[in-house]
């Protein structure tokens, strides 16, 4: 859209799009200082520096809020040359308006998901060391426990330790699911099928006063996926759209379907970082009253809720849980028309999951070794393997890590994936290279692990129990 000012700052020309797109008429505009259709501030803007520049110099690149007749506002980017008469006056201004609106809404969603991944990072980065702290805490317990297990005021409080570690453990993973962090033992799962499963369950969460209906496409909605917190994410929902709904008849639907993401799509989306490509939808939508653009806006900020208890971590984690099995999200909600939740989960690549080849099994279960940078945390492990009859050998770094691999070296690693010098996953193969037949169960706070768990490799979620260790180690054999 253009508009064109004369010598005094009147309009004197303007397009049909400028009209169209600001909702005058003719006759409202020509004639009229051109800062009567900005905002107050861009009008003194233009009143006190742009217009006096844009006559000394005959160039102006500014950017505006101009003013629509109904009086909302519109961002736009003006670029204006003049145009000089015979004798080198100005006679009158060209200007090029842009439409700002769509950019400004596509920054604000970038800044909106750079905000939750650098409040994810942070809630991964306290939750994976706080992980570590109640895995070592955890474990002198229950070592503790055990030796003063017949002392009943002992054992009472030491109960009562675990208990309260185990609680501190839930906030953890809600933690890590915000981040995007807290995927593990990921396999491919039909996503119909899942849905299908919980529906009862699903049901009977929401009451007799709603109604659950199922639209599932039946075909190619297999997805590689933590089955456990996807079951977490379509729970949240249904219950959200529940208490949406609240005491009055109502209906919750569940779609599931395939469809091919572009960039143009995906940069409207929760997570505009996400890859083009082919994605299985999963759609909870609900007949509720809606929300308005404010609460819309704030859905998935941790600290946010609108609820009289609580805190926001509901939806931050469904948030978090997609954006960790690397998909996206879309929320629409119109106030008196419900809301709809899209899940976008990318279709699964099932030769990239196929299982390994096995391995050996191990001759012995003596010797364990133990890579872990944490050094509280090791001598806890140590304590509780040696405690069962184990041998146990240590490695704080991957160089360490190395060294203790050979084929005559411990038949078990415990390894965790975030070694400081280098990334689980290649300490992981170089120590299977060293050692073929060795057994390795992968241990994390983070609880991201991006292999397939194939019958020589198991995974801890930090913190675990004695008894989940042993039970790891054991089935690893």
């Amino acid at each position: 859209m253009a508009h064109s000012i004369d010598q005094h700052g009147r309009i004197s020309e303007v397009t049909e799009l400028w009209l169209e797109r600001l909702g005058y008429e003719w006759n409202d505009v020509i004639g009229r200082p051109s800062t009567d259709f900005l905002s107050e501030q861009s009008a003194r803007y233009a009143r006190e520096v742009v217009l006096p520049m844009f006559f000394r110099t005959g160039v102006c690149d500014v950017e505006y809020e101009m003013l629509r007749k109904d009086g909302t506002l519109v961002p736009v980017r003006l670029r204006g040359v003049a145009v000089y008469g015979d004798t080198g006056e100005f006679d009158r201004s060209i200007a090029v308006i842009e439409d700002l609106t769509e950019k400004r809404a596509l920054e604000q969603k970038m800044l909106e998901a750079q905000k939750l991944e650098s409040l994810g990072r942070m809630a991964g980065n306290i939750a994976h060391d706080f992980n570590n702290l109640l895995a070592s805490i955890m474990g002198s317990a229950q070592l503790a426990l055990r030796h003063a297990g017949h002392l009943p005021v002992a054992a009472k409080a030491l109960d009562h330790a675990m208990l309260a570690a185990a609680r501190a453990a839930d906030l953890c993973r809600q933690l890590l699911a915000y981040s995007g962090r807290g995927r593990f033992q990921v396999e491919v799962i039909d996503l119909d099928g899942l849905v299908t499963e919980m529906s009862r369950v699903l049901a009977v969460n929401v009451g007799d006063q709603i109604r659950i209906e199922l639209d599932l496409v039946r075909t190619g909605t297999r997805v590689a996926v933590d089955a456990t917190e996807i079951r977490q994410i379509l729970m949240n929902l249904v219950i959200n759209a529940g208490q949406a709904i609240g005491d009055a008849p109502g209906t919750i639907r569940i779609r599931t379907s395939v469809r091919e993401l572009d960039a143009a799509t995906i940069a409207r989306t929760t997570h505009p970082g996400a890859q083009p490509g082919t994605y299985v939808v999963l759609e909870v939508s609900d007949d509720g009253p809606g929300m308005p653009p404010e609460v819309l806006a704030n859905i998935f900020d941790p600290f946010f809720t609108t609820k009289s208890t609580g805190h926001g971590l509901g939806l931050a984690a469904v948030h978090g849980i997609v954006r960790g099995h690397r998909g996206t999200l879309l929320v629409t909600s119109e106030v008196g028309r419900g809301t709809q939740f899209h899940l976008f989960l990318p279709v699964a690549d099932e030769s990239a999951w196929a299982a390994n080849a096995p391995v050996p099994a191990a001759s012995s279960r003596d010797t364990v070794a133990i890579v872990d940078d944490d050094d509280l945390l090791r001598e806890t492990l140590a304590s509780q393997l040696v405690d069962a009859g184990f041998d146990v050998r240590m490695a704080k770094t991957a160089h360490e890590a190395r060294q203790l691999a050979a084929p005559d070296g411990p038949r078990t690693f415990l390894l965790d994936v975030t070694i400081p010098d280098v990334a689980g996953p290649q300490l992981l193969h170089e120590i299977r290279e060293r050692a073929p037949g060795v057994r390795i169960v992968l241990m994390s706070g983070y609880s991201a692990v991006d292999v397939p768990l194939a019958d020589d490799l198991r995974f801890l979620r930090k913190p675990f129990t004695e008894q989940e260790l042993l039970r790891a180690i054991e089935r690893t054999r």
